[in-house]
């Protein structure tokens, strides 16, 4: 073999173990791709975050028992709140990766096992977080959590019936905020010319 050939075959050899690393760090991808899908399902359905589900669907049918007050069921309330937050994030993740890494049929599976959940939430969770600032007298800020809550509605479930309202709550909020930061921001402006104008003038030798 001469020395041309030698190094057509030696590029095939180099080429050929190219695709299979390639091949196989791919696999490894979309296996990683359906653990991670697997293990946001799992917290999902997990001891930890049925006790949520459960005391938030009794403080909505009002059978729940006088213990649980509106302080614990606020904090339930957020806690199945961030549990849809992770799955939004890995599945962002997941989708990200999918022209490289293959994990489109994970972002599939875990849509499959989770959309029943997100769906029937999104129907209970007005009503919960009505009767929860009614009982606690005051608003909740929930704004940036429920905003990602309805993106992951919206990438599942895009023409869900819950949707616009939920989204209306969202807007509302930030529409609160965004005068308030305004409002903070003039009364800062304001105090700063009041402290500027009432500051003592420098004297001939340049000290007040």
């Amino acid at each position: 073999m001469n020395s041309t050939n030698t190094a057509l075959v030696s590029a095939s050899i180099a080429v050929i173990s190219a695709c299979i690393a390639a091949y196989t760090t791919r696999g490894n991808s979309a296996r990683a791709g359906f653990e991670l899908a697997r293990s946001l399902f799992n917290n999902l359905t997990s001891a930890n975050t049925a006790k949520s589900r459960g005391i938030l669907e009794r403080y909505r049918r009002g059978t729940g028992p006088t213990d649980e007050t509106s302080d614990i069921v606020l904090d339930q309330y957020f806690n199945l709140l961030w549990q849809f937050e992770q799955i939004h994030a890995g599945r962002q993740s997941l989708n990200q990766q999918h022209r490289i890494n293959g994990t489109r049929p994970a972002v599939r599976y875990l849509d499959a096992m989770t959309s029943w959940h997100i769906s029937e939430w999104a129907h209970r969770w007005l009503e919960i977080r009505t009767r929860l600032e009614a009982d606690r007298g005051e608003s909740i800020d929930d704004e940036h959590s429920l905003d990602t809550f309805n993106q992951l509605l919206a990438s599942i479930h895009p023409k869900h019936w819950r949707l616009p309202s939920l989204e209306a709550v969202v807007n509302a909020q930030r529409l609160r905020r965004e005068e308030r930061e305004q409002r903070e921001r003039r009364e800062w402006e304001g105090q700063s010319r009041r402290q500027a104008s009432t500051a003592p003038l420098p004297n001939r030798t340049g000290t007040p």
